[in-house]
């Protein structure tokens, strides 16, 4: 039984938080809503093109049910002007409604149902031209020159400058970068000590913190999963010090199993035949934040990029109705609608994907999300795949063999950290984790592969030098798995021309 808020109170809770950019921003649509009007109405309002002047009659989709690695059998699936019936192109092709078209919302809607249900009733999802889009109409709604966002000390930086640009401070939140699953992420009883005694920190001089963003599975760069245990303590402080939570989740559906040493090419998505959707979801992923969230202050930041197609350029926020209003209210004079092109072809993929089921389910929904599932967990057991690959072959290195490296196993998504074992290394004496960091990325270059910094991804090096010794890698772009394999023996190598020549 969810939690009843209704608008009023989520008003009287959550106006606080916004943004004196976002308390003067109104819309006013200059056309009259449809009242009592007679049938043969004529439209002479709105400035669309007629579908005959758009120069595209039809769109063939080839759209493959499985990851493209050879095996594949596609199906042709045709859009035109006037299908589907649900979303033509004359109306994808056409100014559309700034929150969604409403297939996609309702989908976007039913995902967040089926896998991290909220708490309370009154919530909403708005779609968004990706994460980056949501991110940046979310902090402009909630953030300005008086706000403090709290972030783990490694994140995707571009946040950090998204931030910034509000006018908002930023400050790091220790991670305990830790194999076991119970302790890795961020780590609470910094996160409580800091802001219970907040007017004795080294941050006393910026406001209290009112904002926590957090990657709380599949973090990246780490790779780190927040436990539900520790997820209930941090919505504990949030509730306490009453902080919104951003929960930004491109990589949760992206689960990986624990990696066997001893069956390194064991992949239970591929292995375990009573795998099911349900068992998947129930069993594999660790619920949202929103999920215990009885007091709305979740925002939930989902993406179609990680487990689609990036270049659609398509996700969605789900959040409580007054949150979702005041982006919609931004999204109405600057960006509008996502591509609606985009849309249609997401849509086409979905209703393609759910065929096979919809003899089994009566309700279409319940196929469409029963097919949408089915694919990320093929997507899912690559990475998995990919992931194995990856380890069997550093694992197998020179340097791993000398304790050189150590591969932080990732729980979620797409990225590797190997850490760089420095101590008692005579080369690195008397120098900074970064200058060192510096060498070696050279000594990968000259060795044949690209890796990131980990330190690059620190929002203050400083605070987070001692546990910069760190390279992200991600299993995600390579071609197959003799590039994988190579570019792991490659980093081994530079590892070992850097400490031994």
């Amino acid at each position: 039984m969810s939690i009843k808020l209704d608008y009023s109170t989520l008003e009287e809770r959550y106006s606080k938080f916004l943004s004196k950019r976002c308390k003067d921003r109104t819309f006013a649509q200059f056309w009259d809503n449809d009242g009592d009007v007679p049938d043969d109405l004529i439209e002479l309002t709105a400035g669309m093109p007629n579908p005959k002047l758009f120069p595209i009659n039809s769109i063939d989709l080839h759209i493959s049910d499985k990851p493209q690695l050879g095996d594949e059998t596609l199906k042709k699936v045709s859009m035109s002007l006037n299908s589907p019936a649900e979303l033509p192109m004359a109306r994808t092709f056409q100014y559309s409604e700034t929150v969604g078209l409403p297939p996609l919302i309702n989908f976007s809607r039913n995902i967040i149902k089926k896998a991290n249900n909220p708490a309370y009733d009154n919530w909403d999802v708005i779609l968004g031209n990706g994460s980056s889009d949501s991110m940046f109409k979310l902090f402009e709604t909630i953030c300005d020159e008086n706000t403090t966002v709290m972030m783990e000390e490694f994140t995707f930086s571009p946040v950090i400058y998204n931030i910034k640009a509000t006018g908002a401070a930023h400050i790091p939140i220790k991670m305990e970068l830790s194999e076991n699953p119970e302790k890795q992420g961020i780590d609470v009883d910094y996160m409580q000590t800091l802001l219970e005694n907040w007017d004795s920190s080294e941050h006393k001089h910026l406001p209290k913190p009112t904002v926590l963003y957090t990657i709380a599975t599949g973090q990246n760069p780490t790779g780190m999963t927040l436990s539900m245990e520790k997820r209930r303590k941090i919505y504990k402080i949030c509730q306490k010090h009453d902080i919104i939570i951003v929960e930004d989740d491109p990589y949760g559906y992206l689960y990986l199993p624990k990696y066997d040493k001893s069956k390194p090419d064991k992949n239970p998505y591929l292995d375990d035949e009573n795998l099911t959707v349900d068992k998947y979801i129930n069993d594999y992923l660790v619920k949202s934040f929103m999920t215990i969230d009885t007091d709305a202050r979740v925002v939930r930041l989902e993406t179609f990029s990680k487990v689609y197609a990036p270049g659609l350029r398509l996700s969605f926020m789900a959040a409580n109705k007054f949150i979702i209003d005041k982006v919609l209210t931004y999204t109405e004079i600057t960006t509008r609608a996502p591509s609606g092109t985009s849309q249609a072809i997401l849509y086409t993929t979905i209703k393609e994907l759910a065929k096979p089921y919809e003899d089994k389910f009566e309700n279409v929904d319940y196929a469409q999300l029963e097919g949408w599932f089915h694919w990320i967990m093929k997507v899912a057991a690559e990475y998995t795949h990919r992931r194995n690959v990856m380890f069997k072959a550093l694992y197998g290195t020179e340097a791993f063999k000398k304790g050189y490296l150590e591969v932080l196993e990732p729980s979620a998504g797409m990225f590797i950290n190997v850490k760089v074992n420095l101590d008692g290394i005579k080369k690195t004496e008397g120098k900074d984790v970064i200058t060192v960091m510096n060498e070696l990325n050279r000594s990968f270059l000259s060795s044949g592969v690209k890796v990131i910094l980990g330190y690059k991804m620190a929002v203050d090096k400083e605070f987070s030098k001692d546990n910069a010794n760190f390279i992200r890698i991600t299993v995600a772009f390579a071609e197959n798995d003799e590039i994988l394999d190579k570019a792991s023996k490659r980093i081994g190598d530079g590892i070992m021309k850097y400490i031994e020549n």
